[in-house]
């Protein structure tokens, strides 16, 4: 398991893109949470940070398909598959993502 640590915060609403060691993550903020997904679209392979998040679904930008991003889970196509969802935890002054490395 690795980890990413973002020293960087959030407003209710907002997210942002993060790539470490190859992997993109999508980390956002909803009603005082922050949740990290994987900010690759299951089904087009582009980033979903480049989409419009509205409350807790974020859209892909490419054909539209959506997910939840507190979950990671696909509410509807064209993508049928779940994307990565990450643990996040609050470290001080730093917010620690798991991520499957």
């Amino acid at each position: 398991m690795s980890e990413i640590r973002v020293s960087q915060s959030l407003e209710d609403g907002e997210s942002i893109a993060l790539k470490e060691d190859g992997q993109h993550v999508l980390l956002c903020k909803i009603a005082g949470q922050y949740h990290a997904v994987s900010d690759i679209c299951s089904h087009a392979r582009v980033l979903l940070s480049k989409g419009r998040l509205r409350g807790t679904t974020i859209t892909c930008p490419l054909h539209g398909a959506r997910f939840d991003v507190t979950t990671g889970k696909c509410l509807g196509g064209p993508a049928f598959l779940d994307i990565a969802s990450y643990t996040v935890r609050e470290d001080g002054n730093e917010l620690i993502i798991a991520t499957d490395g």
